[in-house]
């Protein structure tokens, strides 16, 4: 994933181009003492519901001390990215979990479905990637094919079609995820959440952030792409979509996307 905070300029927007201390909590409405907030962050505290903004401030006090390695870890190349074979009990295993998210893709396939089963829109849509809905709450649980924490959806059409899953898993390692090599995991360090919105990413601290600030050490995450009829020519778990890009003469061009190395 993503987040392109526009206000902030922070790489941070669930999407391509989507956090406050050990005693993380919701911050008020900023005033001259406090972080100031974007102007696209979401200053209703009720889009989301008391749970899911409880879960975001668990994921701040949790992860608070785990060491991180900056944005070291980051985005991949937008190239293709390279599939190894697998063999033998890899192959079946990770046959069956791809199989179980392609499944269960029915389940989130419209922006309505996602806002019943209690995801929000966290960001600006982001080139490549799209927008990025989260499940707050689903984040601390283990690695699930048929959960993502995140969903990532085209929004530039009506409506709007969702496009691929975010795996977001809170773990002081890298997640046990699919079977084989090929899911590689990244990070996101900083972030800044003001009522389930991404408000920044890279922040300097608990003290520049309006909400609730989330360290980042012990959060990874996994693009997938199981969406039938959206599937990804540059692989499964690349990290954007040549669909999702900007088009040039009418049609989307990876060459419009920006780097997200």
């Amino acid at each position: 994933m993503q987040f392109r905070v526009v206000a902030t300029v922070g790489i941070l927007c669930l999407g391509p181009t989507i956090g406050c201390g050990s005693t993380s909590q919701s911050g008020p409405a900023p005033t001259s003492t406090t972080p100031r907030i974007g102007p696209l962050t979401p200053a209703d505290s009720t889009r989301i519901p008391p749970s899911e903004a409880q879960a975001i401030v668990e994921l701040g006090r949790s992860g608070a001390d785990v060491p991180h390695g900056g944005h070291s870890h980051g985005h991949p190349s937008a190239g293709s990215t390279i599939e190894v074979p697998l063999f033998t009990g890899d192959a079946g295993t990770f046959a069956n979990q791809w199989l179980v998210a392609v499944n269960s893709v029915p389940t989130f396939d419209s922006i309505a479905k996602a806002t019943a089963l209690g995801y929000v829109r966290a960001a600006v849509p982001s080139s490549g990637v799209g927008t990025h809905w989260v499940l707050w709450s689903q984040v601390a649980r283990p690695f699930d094919p048929a959960h993502p924490s995140m969903l990532l959806f085209d929004e530039r059409t009506s409506p709007a079609r969702l496009a691929g899953y975010s795996y977001w898993v809170q773990s002081p390692t890298e997640p046990e995820g699919f079977a084989g090599p090929n899911d590689q995991w990244h990070q996101h360090t900083g972030l800044c959440v003001v009522n389930g919105w991404v408000d920044r990413e890279e922040a300097a601290g608990p003290q520049a952030c309006a909400g609730t600030y989330l360290a980042g050490g012990d959060l990874w995450m996994l693009h997938a792409w199981p969406v039938p009829r959206f599937e990804n020519r540059l692989g499964k778990f690349a990290p954007i979509h040549p669909a999702l890009c900007p088009s040039r003469f009418g049609t989307p061009d990876i060459s419009q996307c920006p780097d997200l190395g």
